[in-house]
């Protein structure tokens, strides 16, 4: 009996080790729950010609499906990266609002039913103010509207759009709307009413005037169509469907675009603000680029675990005064000295950070004894986070995350509610696919993302529109891309490199594109910059002020039109720009306000300015002084 007890203890000691010796080289992986933030209702108190309203209170917290979110702040988006500042405010607020200051007022589908208003928005319209109504009710639609007697349905085409050049508006038929958006149908366009657009030959888009002022009726959920297109359109239950047969899901997973070349999303809200409102309203509007530049390039690194030797591109790029944004993952892999070396090359860092951790994630730490370890413990993405801060030298700020290769989560907006409480303002998750470069996602631009509760996240998601640009037919799509950017389109361009591809595959072809993009770049006078340089420009427009109002100049017998604009630009570089034609007269010059000094008077300053088209709506850009600035522009 002593012998046998001997022999169970002995195989009983091998199992256990060999069971200890397993978990060593297969450990249990604890993953800890990740902090998350969800959306959050928005009012912005901007000095601006633009004022949309929201109702905070209309949005469903727990949605069952994708059409039964509210998309009203979508609209946030498209005055934003075209304007730069927009007043929102909410419903609550809204009778009590002086309308007086804003050209423009847009009622959002969320406040579609509330016939209260009307009295308030008649008025408004009297004294020469527009409006915008998405998909109004039964009262709204008696202002100006079509009689919305085809009721709600899905559906399929764009059909027609006025004016929009005929490769935009290819771009836009392209759209498969079924699942992106939902219209009202009418028995018959509105009488003296001009059509703008039209979905299956049904008019979705057209204004008509009433009294002093104009109403645009938008008859079909442009805050849906807008989100489908930028942000991605999940499944109906709200997640997201693998079309790879992949084991995890990728951001690419929620790209639904299959015209590459043309950013549809901004063809759409440019289409809206210069054509259908320009129209209307003498639009005046912060230009998107520094130093009047006709784009954008964003340049992104992934640090890749190569440590301080990841700073050789960027060390390249500071040569020509060019930034970059390089993510990191954690544990840091880089010294201190290589981290002070970032701000000498104008170089962010950012976290690229891990949603799921496997075998091979850097993004956990072991629990047990000496070497010996059978459980680890992963790190959420606020973990993550908390670890690259203590890394980064006193004053240096972490805003700017990435998901390690585009990996993100089942559900539709998880990630973004986990990188929301960690506290990022910018994110590059969202990425084309390496073999179909290009807007996949509608966009160039930076945009606002929506959470499932209709609200909106303040972060800025940059997508990736190069994530792979080696080969010399990608280069030349680049340059295609850029070529076009600079003639009609003027886009931010998000780039991503890696640094570690040329001491794992070192080619001459690869090398050769890399430096050939900032050549490009170059020529066609974009800013080669970093996520954070274009965050805080684009923080100066949209928290700029921005006023403006027409009017006519009689000069002895000569009658000239005025656009007088007073604005506050935060930062150098900035610059504005205006129609080229209002009315029936054109651009003739651009010059500061008269100014007094005690009894002088100080003559106006004529201004030198460059013309430049947005997908053919010409424009004249205006540069600006940082500060108060007040400008006339003469039409003659």
């Amino acid at each position: 009996m002593r012998d046998r007890r001997v022999r169970l203890w002995i195989w009983l000691s091998v199992i256990g080790i060999g069971i200890f010796v397993y978990f060593c080289q297969h450990p249990i992986r604890i993953k800890q729950e990740a902090k998350i933030s969800q959306g959050v209702a928005m009012t912005l108190d901007s000095t601006s010609d633009y004022l949309v309203v929201v109702d905070e209170m209309a949005p469903n917290a727990t949605p069952e499906s994708f059409m039964e979110m509210s998309f009203s702040y979508a609209w946030i988006n498209t005055f934003q990266q075209e304007i730069g500042p927009v007043s929102v405010i909410g419903a609550q607020q809204f009778p009590q609002a002086d309308l007086s200051g804003f050209k423009l007022v847009v009622l959002t589908r969320s406040v579609s039913e509330r016939g209260d208003w009307v009295p308030k928005i008649r008025s408004y319209l009297e004294r020469g103010g527009n409006v915008v109504l998405e998909m109004p009710g039964a009262k709204l639609r008696a202002l100006a509207s079509a009689d919305g007697k085809g009721g709600l349905r899905k559906p399929q085409t764009v059909t027609y759009a006025h004016g929009l050049m005929p490769e935009f508006q290819k771009a836009l038929s392209a759209i498969k709307l079924s699942e992106m958006t939902q219209i009202i149908g009418s028995a018959g366009p509105l009488d003296d009413s001009q059509t703008w657009m039209t979905i299956d030959g049904v008019p979705v888009i057209y204004t008509k005037h009433y009294s002093a002022g104009n109403v645009i009726t938008v008859d079909f959920d442009y805050g849906m169509l807008l989100t489908s297109l930028q942000q991605g359109r999940p499944l109906d239950d709200l997640t997201i469907r693998n079309m790879r047969g992949t084991a995890q899901i990728e951001t690419e997973d929620l790209a639904k675009l299959d015209v590459p070349d043309m950013p549809i999303a901004d063809i759409l809200e440019r289409f809206i603000v210069y054509g259908v409102v320009g129209h209307s309203v003498a639009i005046a509007s912060f230009w998107p680029f520094f130093d009047s530049m006709n784009g954008a390039i964003v340049v992104t690194h992934d640090e890749g675990g190569m440590g301080d030797a990841a700073l050789w591109t960027s060390q390249y790029e500071a040569t020509f005064q060019a930034s970059s944004t390089l993510f990191a993952r954690v544990p840091l892999q880089m010294t201190e000295y290589g981290v002070g070396l970032t701000d000498k090359t104008h170089t962010e860092l950012g976290l690229s950070f891990e949603l799921n951790a496997d075998d091979k994630s850097s993004a956990q730490e072991p629990m047990g004894w000496f070497k010996f370890s059978p459980i680890w413990r992963t790190y959420n993405v606020d973990q993550q986070t908390q670890q690259l801060r203590q890394w980064m030298p006193t004053g240096s700020q972490l805003i700017s995350s990435q998901a390690k290769d585009g990996i993100w989560t089942p559900e539709y907006t998880r990630a973004f509610r986990m990188i929301a409480a960690a506290g990022f303002r910018n994110d590059a998750s969202y990425r084309a696919p390496k073999d179909v470069p290009g807007y996949v996602f509608g966009s160039g631009f930076p945009f606002v993302p929506l959470d499932v509760n209709g609200r909106i996240f303040n972060i800025l998601e940059y997508p990736v529109v190069f994530s792979s640009l080696q080969t010399q037919e990608e280069r030349e799509f680049f340059e295609t891309i850029v070529a076009a950017s600079a003639k009609q389109t003027h886009e931010v361009i998000t780039v991503s490199f890696s640094p570690q591809r040329y001491t794992t595959h070192p080619d001459y072809e690869i090398f050769e594109t890399w430096q050939e993009a900032y050549r490009i770049a170059s020529e066609h006078k974009h800013w080669i910059t970093s996520i954070s340089n274009y965050f805080r420009f684009s923080r100066a427009r949209f928290t700029g002020e921005l006023r403006s109002r027409s009017t006519d100049l009689k000069i002895g017998n000569k009658t000239s039109h005025l656009l007088r604009i007073e604005l506050l630009a935060p930062e150098n570089g900035m610059s504005i720009s205006v129609p080229k034609t209002l009315r029936t007269r054109s651009f003739s010059e651009a010059r500061r306000g008269l100014q007094r000094v005690k009894e002088d008077v100080i003559l106006p300053e004529v201004i030198q300015t460059s013309a430049v088209s947005v997908m053919g709506y010409e424009r004249m850009i205006i540069p600006l002084q940082r500060g108060f600035n007040a400008i006339d522009v003469v039409y003659e």
